[in-house]
């Protein structure tokens, strides 16, 4: 389905699955700081995991990326991406807060349905 100029629709999971987008990096950063046994250490950290996230989604997840993996190859990718971060929060302490975003984010990702699925 598309809106009158063309676009596809954002249904209630592409909401769902931007908000877990943005959890990653909030989750990240806040681990991040978590982690640091300096203020520099965790503002490098607070900045450079959610950077590290971020260039890895851009590049292969992203419905821009001219790298973009295919469908089976992505979803394993963004599960294993999901479980990454939810063990940085549970080793900074986070451990409800990571294992909720690693289930939540999994399961949105593998149940949204793609309306661009092209080829890497």
């Amino acid at each position: 389905m598309t809106t009158p100029a063309g676009r596809p629709r954002v249904g209630l999971l592409g909401v769902l699955a931007f908000l877990c987008e943005l959890a990653m990096i909030a989750l990240l950063a806040a681990a991040g700081w978590r982690l640091g046994t300096s203020v520099t250490t965790s503002v490098a950290l607070a900045v450079g995991l959610p950077v590290v996230a971020v260039a890895i989604w851009a590049r292969w997840m992203a419905p821009a990326s001219a790298h973009r993996l295919r469908r089976g190859p992505r979803v394993v990718a963004q599960t294993a991406l999901f479980v990454a971060v939810g063990g940085v929060c549970v080793v900074a302490g986070l451990v409800v807060w990571g294992v909720a975003f690693a289930v939540a984010a999994s399961a949105v990702f593998l149940l949204a349905k793609d309306t661009d699925d092209r080829t890497a």
